[in-house]
């Protein structure tokens, strides 16, 4: 459970003030190199990435080069605001268009897939594989539901030493910086 003494909101405050002086495109392109060095997929795996958001870590050159070597992916719709994710397919390229919350989404026509891996956003990690999300359990629903290889992608300057830990939380396989891969 999480530890009444930590203020979450003030937390994420600080964590996305630390990641958004931490932006910087080839920071993406170091953690796709660490992503693709550490973790073998199996073949034929549907990975689930996201559009990054404001100054979260930015999957794309890691998802270019996951298509480039043939794997299937998929980018997360919101169906609702208390249902988990829906992932619809989607290759670079392909035409996207605001969703629910305005979060750019594969077009409704895609076809839904249920992916193996998904790439997970956030504002905060540990190393006992906890993470800090934006707060809406979107992820948290999502993974609970459906058995997935859940790798975070974030910047180093994102670490600390314990995040507030929730009955509902799922913890991380993998935790993948600019930095470093840390299987969890």
């Amino acid at each position: 459970m999480s530890d009444p003494g930590i203020d979450k909101a003030a937390l994420r405050r600080r964590l996305r003030a630390l990641r958004a002086a931490a932006v910087s495109p080839p920071l993406a392109v170091d953690l796709r190199d660490r992503f693709l060095s550490a973790i073998a997929l199996p073949e034929g795996s549907i990975v689930a990435g996201y559009r990054a958001a404001g100054s979260e870590m930015d999957p794309e050159p890691l998802m270019q080069a996951l298509a480039a070597r043939g794997f299937a992916l998929a980018l997360p719709c919101i169906v609702e605001p208390d249902l988990p994710l829906v992932f619809r397919a989607w290759a670079p390229g392909d035409p996207l268009a605001p969703g629910k919350l305005g979060i750019m989404e594969p077009l409704s026509a895609a076809p839904v897939l249920r992916p193996g891996v998904v790439l997970v956003p956030l504002v905060g990690f540990d190393r006992r594989g906890h993470r800090l999300g934006q707060g809406g359990g979107f992820y948290d629903r999502t993974l609970a539901g459906q058995p997935a290889l859940a790798v975070g992608l974030a910047y180093a300057v994102q670490e600390v030493d314990a995040v507030p830990v929730e009955a509902w939380d799922r913890k991380l396989d993998w935790i993948v910086t600019e930095r470093e891969a840390l299987k969890t």
